[in-house]
């Protein structure tokens, strides 16, 4: 492996650019770097000539571009004219957010795997099954709306119903109520004759 990773480097970009094509990767594999390099630049400028929001950016960023470049930005006049021990206090206090920003990167990392994984590649296979249930999904929010309707209609009877023979046997209770107390002053005044 080279020691500056162009390698790794240059094939990421040849998996971005080519995608999921590995026979076109194993074949560019094979030819020199400086070929490899020469067909990617090609690729690169068809891509760029065809795509409006690409050109849109590059312009953006050819207006801004000194001020996006770390090595002409005002960061670099400070860092040449900044004493040492000033520096050195500038980083001490700056010491927890550079170990949580690390942890931070390092978390990146870590999780890495899980956006560049292989279960991803398969969204677009899903994509079909994905509006059928979604159609289907549909059907089944309805289905339930048309129950839950039923089912609250059932319940508004129900409780009628419970509420007529509620008021049914008061009556009842209150007739019942009513003739036993005239039976028992009726039967108090035959034994009071």
């Amino acid at each position: 492996m080279d020691e500056h990773g162009f390698e790794s480097r240059l094939r990421h970009l040849e998996h971005v650019l080519v995608g999921q094509q590995t026979a076109q990767v194993s074949k560019l594999s094979k030819e020199s770097i400086l070929k490899r390099i020469e067909t990617l630049h090609k690729e690169l400028n068809s891509v760029y000539k065809n795509n409006k929001s690409i050109k849109d950016f590059i312009e953006k960023y050819d207006v801004h571009a000194k001020l996006l470049n770390p090595n002409t930005s005002t960061y670099n006049l400070e860092r040449e004219t900044l004493a040492p021990d000033v520096k050195l206090e500038l980083l001490l206090t700056a010491q927890d957010d550079l170990e949580k920003f690390a942890q931070e990167v390092k978390q990146v990392k870590d999780l890495e795997y899980v956006v560049s994984g292989t279960e991803f590649d398969v969204i677009e296979t899903l994509g079909p099954n994905l509006s059928k249930l979604e159609v289907s999904h549909t059907d089944q929010i309805t289905n339930l709306n048309d129950i839950t309707k039923e089912v609250s209609q059932f319940m508004e009877r129900y409780n009628g119903t419970v509420n007529t023979l509620s008021e049914i046997f008061i009556s009842w209770d209150n007739i019942l109520t009513n003739m036993e107390t005239h039976v028992a002053a009726l039967e108090h005044q035959k034994l009071n004759k």
